[in-house]
């Protein structure tokens, strides 16, 4: 998979890297994505782990999400390039369970999560 969806480009995600087990993708936090404390929303950072999960989950197999965990652990603020990387931990014949970490540009984590897909090809 490497069609760019129009909720990708609505939120001016750049797709990084796509391969076989990972993805990269980031952003810079505009004042669009601020909450009301003045840093990046959740539902933003949220999205941009999605959109790693999505390519990375996608890149051999027609997939779907069955269940995002989230642990947010540090804000970004306006101007911030933010990063998700998202790994494959393992692969089932239905299902398959990735880690997502969003990190900003120090490298420092500012959401962990974990996601299951559901494959529809029913394969290996």
């Amino acid at each position: 998979m490497q069609k760019r969806s129009p909720f990708v480009e609505h939120l001016n995600i750049n797709v990084e890297e796509v391969r076989d087990g990972y993805a990269r993708v980031s952003s810079i936090v505009s004042e669009v994505h601020l909450n009301t404390h003045g840093s990046a929303h959740g539902s933003f950072l949220f999205a941009l782990a999605d959109t790693a999960f999505e390519y990375v989950s996608n890149f051999s197999r027609d997939s779907v999400a069955l269940h995002m965990d989230v642990d947010f652990r540090r804000p970004a603020f306006k101007g911030e390039r933010v990063t998700a990387e998202a790994y494959l931990e393992s692969s089932g014949k239905t299902t398959s369970l990735y880690r997502i970490l969003v990190k900003n540009s120090e490298g420092k984590v500012l959401a962990y999560l974990t996601a299951l897909a559901y494959h529809l090809d029913g394969r290996n």
